[in-house]
């Protein structure tokens, strides 16, 4: 679904009509162009304005429309369950002012709907599911950021696709000058000026039309940046690991980019009981390479199914979007991913007499020398250790031994570091850092232990009763300036709150306790207007009728006769 289609243009435009004529005229011309070459029009999604203009000229063609809406601005909710990308009609952008010009139904030609997160979602996704560059029509603040951000990503090389501006009336005719500007004083490379192009009004008499004359521009401009090998940018990695440099890390610009990408995942383990609630609804989790993201809940939040399901440990429903490193991690799983949990340290097998270097020696240990030494310092194991003969802590220093030796891409650690004394456990994080920096791997990391924590993540996620809360992760530590912290509480931006047992209780253990307390006022209030009333502690077990086993043991209670 989200694959860049080869013969498909993205087109950028206001979300309102403008004040002249022409404008509303040139959108519905180039959506016209665009259908009639056999085009795919990727835009925006909205049905007013210069992107209703477009989209209608595209689908009153038969022309193939793709529109890219961030849930918010969604004329119809996704159902539950829903995976992010829907291949139907189901909605339309909300934005924009003036009269409903496109009909969110497909008419003459096919409309897809894709639902997404955020506004950078959009932008990222529609960047991708253009095979052959980006239109800009006339448009405000919204139209000039996506299209300087696509300028920036061909002169960074993240993309080789051109920018065509359809100058009608003039509009753009301020950006051709402060481009030029840009260039005379330095600020831009004379060879990567022509990296937007302009269609003016002359073009368009010669062409035939203004969409005809984009479509020529817009092929003009693939054919020049193909032949371009002069420009530092274009290369980038391969430039900097040809002087010996450590390459850097290109910005994140699409799902498939992502690290780990679940849309709107819904998980029940018994689809058939209806009675029982799933036992996640509506997860959402973006991550880029290099992060370290920590999954903050209560017992029973989900937090374990979710790992499970990254894991591909776990059968998901037909249609959920569980991406890692853009492959389904179940049906077509990348290599690279590490799930280490509690309940190994359980098996019997791992209990018996076996030494610790043969065991290590069993799952390969030998193949990464380097990296089980340096694991066996840092865990502090003695491989002479026999396993049957060791405490639970030393037994979960073998566990991660083994589990981290061979070098892993994403790391899924869940309550695993709940045995390990504080130093041992300090240890490890600064090794997990260290990973993430130094090969990009990603971490996501559930635990109920925050002491030694507050300066690991880069991320914090929030799971309450089988949801994810926060969205998308939230940077950590949190800037009050961060939209995405607004769904932080207050405590998160108070380094020690003082309202816990300790005075100098951290920062992300401070957000961590308001959330979960939080999580129980939610669910008391879920049981009351449910009409079932608490079902734990004290009044849950008032209410219960006197069973048989009460009166007997009422009755033949011998525990105050007896010594202990």
């Amino acid at each position: 679904m989200t694959q860049t289609t080869t013969n498909s243009v993205c087109v950028f435009c206001g979300s309102s009509p403008g004040l002249k004529p022409a404008y509303m005229d040139v959108a519905t011309d180039l959506g016209r162009a665009i259908a009639q070459a056999d085009w795919t029009l990727v835009y925006g999604g909205g049905a007013k304005g210069c992107m209703g203009a477009v989209s209608a000229g595209a689908s009153a063609s038969g022309g193939h429309v793709v529109g890219v809406i961030p849930r918010v601005m969604a004329s119809k909710p996704m159902p539950k369950g829903h995976p992010a990308a829907a291949a139907a009609p189901a909605a339309a952008s909300t934005e924009g002012q003036g009269p409903v010009v496109a009909n969110p139904d497909p008419g003459a030609g096919r409309v897809e709907t894709i639902i997404v997160q955020d506004m950078h979602e959009r932008k990222a996704l529609m960047a991708k599911r253009s095979g052959l560059g980006f239109v800009g029509l006339p448009g405000g603040f919204g139209t000039f950021e996506e299209v300087m951000e696509m300028v920036t990503w061909t002169q960074l090389g993240i993309h080789r696709k051109p920018v065509v501006l359809i100058n009608v009336a003039g509009f753009w005719s301020p950006v051709r000058a402060l481009i030029g500007n840009a260039v005379s004083d330095g600020f831009i490379p004379g060879v990567n000026s022509n990296l937007v192009s302009f269609v003016e009004e002359a073009d368009a008499q010669r062409a035939g039309g203004w969409g005809k004359a984009t479509l020529e521009e817009v092929q003009r401009s693939n054919e020049r940046l193909k032949n371009r090998a002069d420009a530092g940018y274009w290369d980038w990695n391969e430039s900097k690991e040809a002087s010996g440099q450590k390459p850097q890390a290109l910005a994140d610009t699409s799902v498939e980019q992502r690290s780990v990408d679940v849309r709107s995942l819904t998980y029940a383990f018994n689809k058939e009981d209806q009675n029982n609630p799933p036992a996640l609804e509506d997860c959402n989790l973006a991550l880029t390479r290099g992060s370290r993201c920590l999954l903050i809940g209560a017992n029973g939040a989900g937090k374990s199914t979710l790992l499970r399901l990254l894991a591909g440990k776990r059968l998901p429903s037909q249609g959920s979007h569980i991406l890692v490193f853009g492959k389904d991690v179940f049906h077509d799983a990348p290599r690279g991913i590490t799930y280490l949990g509690t309940e190994w340290a359980m098996n019997p097998v791992v209990r018996s007499d076996i030494l610790v270097s043969t065991f290590l020696d069993s799952v390969g240990g030998y193949r990464h020398k380097e990296r089980r030494d340096k694991l066996l310092d840092i865990l502090d194991v003695d491989t002479q250790w026999r396993m049957h003969a060791i405490s639970d802590g030393e037994r979960r220093r073998v566990q991660l031994t083994m589990g981290l030796m061979e070098p892993w891409d994403l790391l899924l650690l869940d309550e695993v570091t709940v045995d390990l004394d504080v130093q041992v456990r300090a240890d490890l994080l600064s090794f997990l850092t260290e990973e993430t920096k130094t090969r990009g791997a990603t971490i996501i990391y559930a635990t109920h232990i925050f002491d030694g924590l507050q300066t690991f993540p880069t991320h914090v996620v929030h799971m309450r009763h089988g949801t994810t809360t926060t969205g998308e992760p939230i940077s950590w530590p949190p800037s009050r300036s961060d939209p995405q912290a607004a769904s932080l509480p207050p405590q998160a931006f108070d380094q020690a709150s003082g309202k816990d047992d300790s005075d100098d209780a951290s920062q992300l253990l401070s957000t961590a306790l308001a959330w979960l307390r939080e999580d129980k006022v939610v669910r008391l209030e879920r049981e009351r207007t449910s009409g079932k009333g608490p079902t734990r502690g004290a009044k849950a077990a008032q209410q219960d009728q006197e069973t048989d086993s009460e009166r007997f043991y009422s009755k033949y209670d011998y525990s105050q006769n007896t010594t202990r």
